[in-house]
């Protein structure tokens, strides 16, 4: 069994990776019935996977020992350190019943339901080491969460929040370039396309992105994972 399991878990790793997907995990430590879905250039180290049903965009790499409990949507060229939690449960234990134990919902004629909505990354996320996220959070695009912080409230796009609870320090552009960059939706743009463009300075990459003849849209392959195995998902199912 422990030998099948070991080819089971090759054999998937060679798949993907065929597919520009690198997941260090074993599809056996997905929840049951849990899908993940990713696009091709992601990276997923060892990490534990707890969300039934979690997306995660193009590009994006989540470091050995994170833990993503509540999530649903990791946007495109996230970066997300060692160690960091997301989705932590707000309500995974009662506090106005006798006990805050879970014997009184385990076995019980006493249903708890405790979870709430999923905490949501947009893209361009960074995330420092051993921070945390709460679920119900939606974490704007462009923020960056600094390392050890505790986020707890939505964080805007672009804004950088550190500390416990976290708070926002700065944002990293003006308003103004903000909403340029937010209204380029360049993570949409191939890579090719991109790189041929002046990253290191925003507001010439604004300026000759408006300018561009034609903006090409990134077509990138999209898999879909669980503990039955893999599959490519066509285009249209990945819209």
């Amino acid at each position: 069994m422990a030998l099948f399991r070991y080819l089971n878990a090759l054999f998937w790793h060679h798949w993907l990776r065929r597919r520009g997907v690198k997941f260090s995990g074993d599809l056996h430590t997905l929840r049951k019935k849990a899908v993940l879905q990713v696009e091709e250039g992601v990276t997923i180290g060892r990490v534990r996977l707890e969300s039934r049903d979690l997306s995660v965009g193009a590009l994006t790499y989540i470091r050995s020992g994170s833990e993503l409990f509540n999530i649903s949507r990791i946007g495109r060229f996230c970066s997300i350190g060692n160690g960091v939690i997301l989705g932590q449960d707000k309500a995974a234990h009662p506090l106005d019943w006798v006990s805050t134990h879970p014997f009184q919902f385990t076995d019980s004629n006493f249903p708890y339901e405790g979870g709430i909505a999923p905490a949501e990354l947009g893209h361009d996320v960074w995330i420092g080491r051993d921070a945390m996220v709460m679920e119900g959070v939606k974490v704007g695009t462009g923020a960056v969460i600094a390392t050890r912080a505790v986020v707890t409230r939505d964080v805007p796009p672009y804004a950088i929040v550190a500390g416990v609870p976290a708070r926002v320090i700065k944002y990293r552009h003006s308003p103004e370039l903000i909403a340029d960059l937010l209204a380029s939706a360049w993570w949409d743009m191939p890579l090719e396309q991109l790189l041929r463009l002046p990253l290191p300075q925003p507001e010439a990459f604004v300026a000759e992105q408006r300018s561009l003849e034609r903006i090409e849209r990134a077509g990138y392959r999209r898999m879909s994972l669980s503990r039955q195995g893999c599959h490519e998902l066509l285009h249209e199912q990945s819209k």
